[in-house]
C-alpha cells in the first residue's frame, strides 16, 4: 500500500470538501479518489468523513489524522527543499581525500581558493599515507597520485609527477658533489618507503647503453614524501623528491638537483569521484574547478 499517496488524497478530499474537486486537483477520477479513501479508512480502522450527497465532513478522528499530516507533509516538503538547496551548491558538506603530500602542497591551497567562491560550502579534506579509499571513508573527491586502485571510481588524468635528486647547498659544500651515481654510495641518502608496498622507491640511473638500479645506504627513511623533503632541506643528504615539491626550491636556491642520469618513478595523478546515480552540484563545481586547476599546474 502506497500511504503517502493515500495520505495526499485524504489531504486533498479534505481541504476540497468534495471528491469530484479533489479528482480533478489530483487527476483522478472521482471513483477512483473514493476508493483510495476507503482504503485508507479500512486501513486506519476508523472514519475520516461524514459523507453526503453535497458534501464532505471530516469526523473527530479526521481531524486529528489531518493535523497530524499536515505538520509531516510540511516537515518532508521542507527537507526535500534543502536537500535541492545543498545538491545545487547553494550549502553542504564535500569530504575530500588526498595523500598527504598532494594534500599538503597542491589540493589545500586550491581549496582555499574554492572557498573564496562558494564561502556556505563546508570543506574536509583528509589527508594520509596511503590514501584513502573514498567509497569506504565517504569521500566525495579525491586527488591521488598513482595507480588507481577502485574501479568503482569515476577518474580524470590531470597530469603526472616526475621524481628529483635533490640536496641542500649547504650538504654539497660540507661533503661534495657527487659526480656518478655510484659515488652516492659515499654520501648520506634520504630513503622513501612505499607506504602500500612497505619497499623503498629504487633509485634509478639511465645512461645511453644501460639502466643501473642502485640501492645506497639509506641515512633516513620515511613514509611521507613532506618529511623526506624537510629532511633534504636541512641538509641530512641526498634524496629523491617529486618535481612539484623541486622545482620550487631548486629556483629559490634552496636545493640543488643532482641529474646524474637519474630516472625516478612517473606517476599519473587523477582527480575523481565516486560513481552514484546524483552527483549534488557542489560536488561537481568543486570537481571540475580541481580537474582544471591541477591540469593546469602539471602542464604550465
Amino acid at each position: 500500500m502506497d500511504r503517502l499517496r493515500l495520505i495526499t488524497t485524504f489531504m486533498n478530499v479534505a481541504e476540497a470538501e468534495n471528491f469530484s474537486r479533489a479528482a480533478q486537483s489530483l487527476h483522478l477520477t472521482p471513483q477512483a479518489v473514493s476508493l483510495q479513501i476507503s482504503q485508507l479508512e479500512s486501513w486506519l480502522g476508523v472514519r475520516l468523513f461524514h459523507r453526503s450527497t453535497r458534501r464532505m465532513a471530516l469526523t473527530e478522528d479526521g481531524r486529528v489524522f489531518y493535523e497530524r499530516c499536515r505538520v509531516g507533509l510540511q516537515s518532508i516538503d521542507q527537507g526535500e527543499r534543502e536537500l535541492r538547496d545543498r545538491a545545487s551548491g547553494i550549502t553542504g558538506s564535500i569530504k575530500v581525500a588526498s595523500s598527504l603530500s598532494l594534500g599538503q602542497l597542491l589540493v589545500a591551497p586550491l581549496l582555499v581558493q574554492f572557498n573564496e567562491s562558494y564561502p556556505d560550502i563546508r570543506i574536509e579534506l583528509v589527508t594520509q599515507n596511503p590514501w584513502p579509499d573514498t567509497v569506504d571513508l565517504g569521500m566525495d573527491i579525491g586527488v591521488i597520485g598513482g595507480p588507481l586502485l577502485n574501479v568503482s571510481l569515476v577518474a580524470r588524468r590531470v597530469g603526472r609527477f616526475t621524481h628529483m635528486l635533490c640536496a641542500a647547498p649547504a650538504y654539497l659544500a660540507a661533503k661534495g658533489t657527487p659526480k656518478s651515481p655510484q659515488e652516492l654510495l659515499q654520501h648520506c641518502c634520504i630513503g622513501l618507503r612505499h607506504p602500500r608496498t612497505n619497499r623503498i622507491w629504487p633509485w634509478t640511473f639511465q645512461s645511453a647503453r644501460r639502466q643501473t638500479m642502485l640501492e645506497p645506504p639509506f641515512s633516513f627513511i620515511t613514509q611521507d614524501p613532506a618529511v623526506q623533503r624537510q629532511l633534504v632541506l636541512q641538509g641530512a643528504g641526498i634524496g629523491q623528491l617529486t618535481d612539484y615539491f623541486a622545482r620550487p626550491l631548486i629556483a629559490s636556491g634552496a636545493l640543488v638537483e643532482l641529474p646524474l642520469g637519474y630516472s625516478g618513478p612517473r606517476l599519473d595523478v587523477h582527480v575523481f569521484i565516486p560513481q552514484r546515480e546524483h552527483t549534488p552540484r557542489r560536488i561537481k563545481l568543486l570537481n571540475d574547478f580541481l580537474y582544471e586547476r591541477l591540469k593546469q599546474f602539471f602542464h604550465s
